[in-house]
């Protein structure tokens, strides 16, 4: 609480009933404070704002001392010169909540912006290998206005260019037929690429079925006819299929077709999949009829995945077993739990890209934001323990221990051969030498430094945002605050500039292994708790 804090004092202690002195800010018997609570809502309200934020001239010292001298706060603080400034963990709290509050809003504003719809498609159309649909519905838009322009010249007086529009559309449409044709021939309509064995995994068949031989042996272009032809036969078999609802556009887009002589009949297959075990026959082709049958459940489609978010613990285990068996699961240490966490969420996600895809990818930024968070606040105990060893005098002693031993021992020699009457190194070097600074000295500097540039952040690259040059805000703010830890180490820890310097890129290169590192572990847990 602030010293400047002006104290509704009463004459009788409230807790103790001791007599109060007008000069006692706090009870003398039992400690309490000497302030009457009893206010309207309001003055309570900007006590609490006061002293949270401290918002009187803690706050003033604490920034002045933040931006227009580096390092100052933390040198202050370390000779014991705190009741200026604002606690080092009250700040950082303070600066990460503007700093996380001001990113959030930042990628909210930025995803539903149309830059960000279309980073998203982009993002989604390179996981759904939809380039080709997109490329076609391009060339039908080319084809059409070619089109129109060669009959508007054929229709006008003047036929100069009609060659050349001829040429234009003929080409167009050569063009447009082409992509067509490596899709599987130009009578089907435009569709997403799905790959084969990703249907015969949503129709249930067994992985080690003829059929899925077959059709991996197939031309691209005869696959999907194949597969149609397929699917049109067992939607005839009511006992041992089933239908497959709600399944992804892509799928659906694949199995639709398109009739007559000028396309102008349009109709989607409704996906089938066999029962578990379930067996039928249909002819392959004209000359040949095989039986393929349903897989024992295992088959990893949609349908299982819902099951397996459904599964009881101990159903989980036993899944998980078989799967770390064969090697194609993250191992958490035999922490049964964060392994059921992480697989149930991998498959949740996963499911929520086939159904709304933005909708996952804004989810999945948000969770990356909260790990972010937690992640900082665990990194930087880290970077102290850092700090603490490249700043160490011991750190220093042990690794010129045998420059120090040879030099001591080359003294020993001049002084017995007579060349050097008095010996200069007198004392036996040891291994560990000299007085280094206690973890909290480099904890307090972690916390100062981290809380710096959340701040730095939070008002140039938001004064960036605000003005639209976001891009050069943070530009400026990480050139700026490369020189300012520089400066701040000088400061702290007294060192001469090339040393500080060089020390500053170790703890760079350093810090990011330890960024990386920090990030990837306590993501994997935090996704596997969620």
């Amino acid at each position: 609480m602030s010293e400047h804090k002006k104290r509704r004092k009463v004459e009788v202690c409230h807790n103790c009933h001791t007599l109060l002195q007008p000069e006692d800010n706090y009870c003398p018997h039992c400690g309490q404070e000497n302030h009457d609570l009893k206010v309207p809502l309001s003055h309570l309200l900007l006590e609490v704002i006061e002293g949270f934020t401290h918002l009187d001239t803690k706050l003033l010292n604490t920034l002045k001392s933040i931006f227009l001298s580096p390092g100052k706060l933390t040198k202050d603080f370390l000779e014991g010169r705190r009741g200026r400034y604002i606690p080092p963990i009250r700040l950082y709290f303070l600066a990460s909540f503007l700093f996380f509050l001001l990113l959030s809003t930042m990628i909210d504003k930025a995803l539903d912006s149309k830059t960000g719809e279309d980073f998203m498609n982009g993002f989604i159309d390179s996981f759904s290998n939809s380039n080709n649909k997109a490329k076609i519905k391009e060339l039908n838009k080319v084809v059409k206005n070619a089109k129109a322009d060669l009959k508007q010249i054929k229709n006008s007086s003047d036929t100069n260019g009609l060659y050349a529009a001829q040429v234009k559309y003929e080409a167009a449409l050569e063009e447009l037929n082409e992509n067509k044709e490596e899709e599987g021939g130009s009578k089907w309509i435009d569709f997403v690429e799905v790959d084969a064995s990703e249907i015969l995994d949503e129709m249930n068949i067994q992985q080690e079925d003829t059929l899925r031989t077959l059709i991996e042996n197939l031309p691209k272009p005869k696959k999907r006819a194949r597969l149609i032809e397929i699917q049109k036969q067992i939607v005839l078999d009511t006992i041992n299929t089933e239908v497959l609802n709600n399944v992804s556009e892509e799928i659906n887009d694949y199995f639709t077709e398109t009739l007559g002589r000028k396309n102008q009949v349009k109709y989607s297959l409704r996906l089938h999949s066999l029962k578990n075990n379930a067996q039928i026959k249909i002819n392959y082709d004209a000359d040949t009829v095989i039986t393929i049958k349903g897989s024992d459940g295992t088959v990893e489609n949609k349908a299982y995945k819902q099951r397996l978010l459904k599964m009881s613990d101990s159903s989980l285990d036993s899944l998980l077993a078989k799967r770390k068996a064969a090697g194609r699961d993250i191992s958490f240490f035999g922490l049964n739990a964060l392994e059921r966490g992480f697989l149930r969420n991998v498959t949740h996600y996963e499911l929520a890209f086939q159904e709304d895809a933005q909708a996952a990818i804004r989810e999945i930024i948000h969770f990356s934001i909260g790990v972010f968070s937690v992640m900082m606040f665990i990194l930087m105990p880290i970077v102290a323990f850092l700090l603490k060893i490249i700043y160490s005098k011991r750190t220093h002693s042990f690794f010129t221990f045998p420059l120090r031993l040879i030099r001591y021992l080359f003294d020993w020699i001049l002084y017995i051969v007579r060349i050097r009457k008095i010996r200069k190194y007198q004392k036996i070097p040891r291994i560990l030498e000299g007085h280094t600074r206690y973890y909290y000295e480099h904890l307090i500097f972690s916390i100062h430094i981290h809380s710096v540039l959340f701040l730095m952040v939070v008002f140039v690259v938001g004064g960036g945002v605000l003005l639209g040059y976001w891009n050069y805000a943070v530009q400026l703010t990480m050139i700026g605050f490369f020189v300012y830890f520089i400066v701040a180490l000088k400061v702290v820890y007294r060192q001469r500039l090339f040393k500080t310097i060089f020390k500053s890129l170790i703890l760079f290169f350093m810090y990011v292994i330890s960024f990386i590192s920090i990030l990837s572990i306590t993501g994997a847990i935090k996704f596997a708790m969620e």
